[in-house]
């Protein structure tokens, strides 16, 4: 049993030390650096001012032109803004997104290079008319139908046009007419260092998503089985208090047994974090849950352009509107503007977010939210979330309802503070043991847990980012201890790289041998 252990883990270790090594050292990058993409709160300081003196069809006939109806698909968001001087409405349906201009009702059918050149230009210049020209200026590069190193993350926004303005690179969607993501020289090399080495996530092989998920899951589980058959070796070998090994493997044999069950449970945990066994479903919403929410939609007819002006010119009384999107709630339509942070919005993080994480997605932006019916602020008390959040899980009963004005275990962002507080948790007795985060400010479901999720949080959060309560927030503590666990794990990999090199070689020149 210790002869098989052994070889097994000598040749997995063979195999995947190198991968190790990359995974340690790339893990430390990711620490403070991801993959780059569209910070919102740059995209709302950059969006140009709505001019909706210009804006002269309403919803209807946008979703009419899109010829959505008649597809049989329906918008489930609706985005009213500017594409360069005129002004569109953005619709996404379940196939993805679709644009009309709002001016004349026609659809959007293709950005020309010439108006991508000119978005890319506006968002450059922060649309401002009077700032001076860019000293680089700015070259169509490419039109990509299939996504690049970059846009890999933006799939569903394809066709893209690559404009860049010196080493940065911005993408303008064909589909919704403005930049959706902007990289610099230092995103990119940061990103290529840590997240595409990490993940795995290279372009030929990211864009086969089977192939790439089943190869992350299978290299993962067997990384676990180099990991614990190591510690189980390295622990048989131990002859009193001393290795039995000399020189490099020595320190090798030292360095698994110190780092080799964080390197186990760090490999489990991303394994985890594909969600092999489905435990990761609790935390989407599903369709029907949220329908029930926040009630059927609104027939596209109800939203009177009239409406629109009047309730987006209530909103600019506090600040000019730069985007609106058209919302509803339990029958009730709705307007929603953000003031951009530039603007004296509040603003609570520079992270880098989704670059689709477009207005009613969480974001803690100063904002207002407007009935279309008298155009009257609203905000959702709690009986009118709780028996919304009654309707969504019609076929059980609320067990709580507790108000946190701080993130609890499972519904948190401390490292961006991007999900939305104060929020209204909702327990339900149901068989998934279901919890529902409700936002009062946009009478959203921000959030979703069940049972399995719970568990995963711990299996996955817990373990792979050693997020735990009263330690991930004690910075830096918590880096300290985790660049810590990193190096161990990265020397002992590395360490066993040259005793590796070795062996092959003495098996490469037996078999020359044998073959002569």
């Amino acid at each position: 049993m210790r002869r098989a252990l052994t070889l097994l883990h000598r040749w997995l270790g063979i195999a995947g030390n190198l991968l190790f090594v990359v995974w340690f050292a790339s893990a430390l990058v990711m620490m403070y650096a991801r993959m780059p993409s569209l910070d919102p709160g740059e995209r709302l300081n950059r969006l140009p001012p709505l001019d909706l003196d210009a804006v002269q069809v309403g919803p209807a006939q946008a979703v009419a032109a899109a010829r959505l109806d008649a597809e049989g698909f329906s918008a489930v968001q609706v985005r009213l803004g500017m594409a360069g001087e005129r002004p569109v409405y953005r619709l996404r349906t379940t196939r993805g997104w679709t644009a009309v201009y709002a001016d004349s009702g026609s659809p959007l059918l293709q950005v020309s290079e010439e108006q991508a050149l000119g978005i890319a230009s506006s968002y450059a210049a922060g649309n401002d008319p009077t700032a001076p020209p860019a000293e680089t200026p700015l070259t169509y590069d490419a039109y990509l139908t299939r996504p690049d190193q970059w846009s890999l993350q933006i799939r569903d926004l394809l066709p893209l046009h690559r404009v860049r303005a010196g080493n940065d690179v911005l993408y303008v969607s064909d589909r919704t007419a403005e930049v959706v993501m902007a990289t610099t020289p230092g995103a990119r090399f940061w990103g290529t260092a840590g997240a595409v080495f990490h993940w795995l996530y290279f372009t030929p092989l990211r864009t086969h998503t089977a192939f790439w998920y089943q190869l992350i899951v299978w290299t993962a589980g067997l990384g676990c089985v180099l990991t614990l058959s190591g510690l189980v070796v390295g622990l048989m070998r131990i002859k009193g208090k001393r290795s039995p090994y000399r020189g490099v493997m020595r320190w090798h044999h030292y360095s698994g047994l110190a780092f080799g069950t964080t390197a186990f449970t760090w490999v489990l945990s991303g394994a985890l974090s594909m969600d092999p066994f489905g435990w990761q479903a609790g935390r989407t919403t599903l369709p029907a849950r949220q329908v029930a929410f926040e009630g059927e939609a609104i027939p596209p007819d109800r939203l009177h352009l009239a409406s629109i002006r009047a309730a987006t010119g209530s909103i600019s009384q506090s600040f000019p509107p730069r985007e609106v999107e058209l919302l509803h709630f339990a029958g009730e339509p709705l307007v929603l503007a953000y003031r951009p942070p530039d603007d004296g919005g509040t603003y609570g993080s520079s992270y880098a977010g989704s670059p689709r994480a477009f207005m009613s997605s969480v974001q803690p932006f100063e904002h207002r939210l407007v009935s279309l019916e008298d155009g009257t602020s609203r905000r959702f008390g709690q009986p009118e979330l709780l028996a919304a959040a009654a309707a969504a899980l019609a076929e059980s009963n609320v067990v709580d309802a507790t108000a946190l004005r701080e993130y609890d275990a499972y519904y948190d962002d401390r490292r961006y503070r991007l999900l939305p507080l104060p929020v209204l948790r909702v327990r339900f007795d149901d068989p998934a043991g279901t919890w529902l985060y409700l936002d009062p400010a946009l009478g959203r479901i921000v959030h979703s847990e069940s049972r399995r999720s719970r568990l995963d949080r711990w299996l996955y959060r817990g373990l792979h980012r050693l997020d735990f309560p009263g330690f991930y927030d004690r910075r830096p503590l918590w880096d300290i201890v985790v660049i810590v666990l990193l190096l161990g794990g990265l020397f002992s990999s590395a360490s066993s790289l040259v005793p590796a090199a070795k062996r092959l070689r003495r098996h490469a020149a037996r078999l020359r041998r044998q073959a002569d």
